[in-house]
């Protein structure tokens, strides 16, 4: 998933169509913790996380602190006055969650 692709053909976030958000729920956690997982090799602000994610900035806002407090979410930095967040790679319920991914990932029936 790119940042510079925020939206699919059919106009949706990449968060949306997730196996993640498919076995867990749309909720907007699970659609931040998908956006952050798929783009774990930098950091993101939050406009990057909410546009992909398909939420709100103010849903973003909302359950942010939740998940840095859980420390699967990690502040890494400030640019100009934008907090940037990265899913926290030595949090092993982080990992977990990302190899739970990947596992669902073999279950996906072939068409």
């Amino acid at each position: 998933m790119s940042t510079q692709k925020a939206k699919d053909e059919f106009g949706e976030a990449p968060a949306e169509d997730t196996i993640l958000t498919d076995v867990l729920g749309p909720h907007a956690k699970v659609k931040i913790l998908t956006v952050l997982i798929g783009e774990s090799d930098h950091d993101l602000n939050p406009t990057d996380i909410s546009r992909l994610a398909g939420i709100d900035r103010s849903t973003f806002y909302e359950h942010i602190d939740d998940l840095v407090a859980y420390d699967i979410v990690e502040e890494t930095r400030t640019v100009g006055n934008s907090q940037m967040y990265q899913i926290n790679r030595d949090n092993p319920a982080a990992e977990d969650l990302a190899q739970f991914e990947w596992d669902l990932l073999d279950y996906i029936p072939e068409e």
